[in-house]
């Protein structure tokens, strides 16, 4: 799949879907970006199969958008990149750190990932394994070199266990603040233009939302 299919596909109908095979050497994440420069969001991932995913996005009609998807098209016009590379305030004060457009639509995702389950997974994780590492020890209790090792681990364990929400606390922090940043960057002070229109309609008027398929 080439750029060119990609963005033919963010045409302003309500509704985009891209399927992706095994054997095409296409990271998700820059259809994700594209989408994203395009004024579109990621709505669902689907696996139709074993060796293939779907990827459906939705037109976001907010003035951020809808801004981000005019300066985009004005980029492309003017010869510019389709993925710019920017710049966002770094760790120390006065520096800076360049980031790409497809590692911030995958920083984006675990953002949202995170607010919608949260560190629950992780540490439930940890909390088992250290869990099994206590009953392994208490099975080879009579060899007291196994055993210990299992004990000490399984206490490792349940400690990370303990921190993971902590440190997946202070890791979302930071990204959401990063998020926020390179959206206000990519969003400018152009007044948007009007949301595109739809290509078709229902009988009763209402839109009808089909996109396109490319893949």
């Amino acid at each position: 799949m080439r750029i060119e299919e990609i963005l033919a596909g963010f045409d302003g109908r309500g509704r985009a879907s891209f399927l992706i095979g095994a054997f095409q050497a296409l990271d998700p994440q820059v259809i994700t970006a594209i989408a994203y420069e395009c004024g579109y969001d990621l709505q669902a991932t689907e696996a139709p199969s074993r060796s293939s995913v779907r990827l459906t996005y939705v037109r976001n009609d907010s003035p951020p958008a809808r801004r981000r998807a005019w300066q985009t098209q004005e980029r492309l016009r003017a010869g510019g990149p389709l993925l710019p590379v920017w710049e966002v305030p770094g760790p120390q004060p006065g520096s800076v750190w360049p980031v790409t457009a497809v590692a911030m639509a995958s920083t984006r995702q675990r953002v949202a990932a995170y607010e919608a389950s949260g560190a629950k997974g992780p540490a439930v994780g940890f909390a088992l394994l250290g869990l099994g590492c206590f009953v392994l020890a208490w099975v080879v209790r009579g060899t007291p070199g196994p055993a210990l090792g299992m004990g000490v681990l399984g206490v490792l364990l349940g400690a990370v266990a303990a921190l993971t929400p902590r440190w997946a606390k202070r890791w979302y922090e930071r990204n959401r603040q990063l998020v926020r940043i390179y959206d206000r960057q990519r969003s400018g002070t152009v007044a948007p233009p009007s949301p595109p229109p739809t290509l078709a309609r229902g009988r009763d008027g209402r839109t009808d939302g089909a996109g396109a398929d490319a893949g």
